[in-house]
């Protein structure tokens, strides 16, 4: 395919030198598609906008996704190690507690096409010119399990507990040198800042499905999460017993499409 230069130019217009440099390496083949996809959804590019960029520089659209379909009032049971220690957001890291926590809490942003990022709890992201400061815009209207809805105060007491050195996160093999506990910042309900102890352009990564504890629970979390397993995600706790298993249901007011199977 051949470069469309008019609408290249049109989209340089409104962007920032730094996306504009990486634009520039797409077009010229010194950033490959998927290097490119991966870090302009870093950069805060939405995937609309990146499809657009790579069809007008020759590469051809994104491909699209196929979800999987579940036949009507099915039961999906999983086998599972058995978690090794208290399910705890905070501190969690084996992989019976992870699937567990990963049916029932959520993440600003997750694994999208081509190792980019892909919105979640959060609609959107965007650095400073440095990179030093990264602002995320919250998605609004959406509900934890116990009914209060998610803002800012939650995202920046989730992440402030996983950057506390008290708090013994193994988020901290992560964030050490580059987020620092008190660094997130309300802006409003739905806007959060995190001002990094260094410019860093992978920042989304570590707020990400990437970095496992970074799933946000409320702000009043106090340490119990096996006793309310609290998140945002499609399905709800039913029943939970330690050593033996767990049993979910489907969370019928979840913000995203409705879990399977229907």
């Amino acid at each position: 395919m051949s470069k469309n230069y008019r609408i290249l130019d049109l989209i340089r217009r409104n962007r920032s030198p730094l996306e504009n440099h990486l634009i520039d390496g797409l077009v010229d083949g010194r950033v490959s598609r998927r290097d490119f996809i991966r870090h302009g959804s870093l950069l805060g590019l939405s995937l609309p906008l990146l499809g657009g960029i790579t069809t007008a520089a020759g590469l051809g659209a994104m491909p699209s996704l196929v979800r999987a379909q579940g036949a009507p009032g099915a039961t999906i049971r999983v086998a599972s190690s058995v978690p090794a220690a208290t399910i705890d957001p905070v501190t969690i890291a084996d992989a019976g507690g992870l699937l567990i926590m990963q049916q029932v809490a959520e993440f600003l942003c997750v694994d999208g096409p081509d190792r980019g990022r892909k919105p979640a709890l959060a609609e959107s992201w965007k650095p400073n010119d440095n990179g030093s400061v990264w602002t995320f815009k919250l998605r609004k209207g959406v509900k934890f399990h116990s009914g209060g809805e998610m803002k800012a105060d939650d995202v920046v007491a989730s992440i402030d507990r996983i950057a506390d050195p008290a708090n013994s996160s193994n988020a901290l093999s992560v964030f050490t040198g580059i987020l620092s506990k008190g660094a997130s910042k309300k802006v409003d309900d739905y806007t959060v800042e995190f001002h990094l102890d260094a410019p860093n352009g992978n920042f989304p990564y570590m707020v990400s499905s990437d970095n496992y504890n970074a799933v946000i629970v409320p702000a009043s979390y106090k340490g119990d999460y096996e006793k309310s397993f609290d998140g945002t995600g499609p399905f709800k706790i039913d029943k939970y017993t330690p050593k033996v298993g767990a049993s979910f249901v489907r969370n019928e007011g979840y913000w995203g499409e409705k879990a399977l199977p229907e």
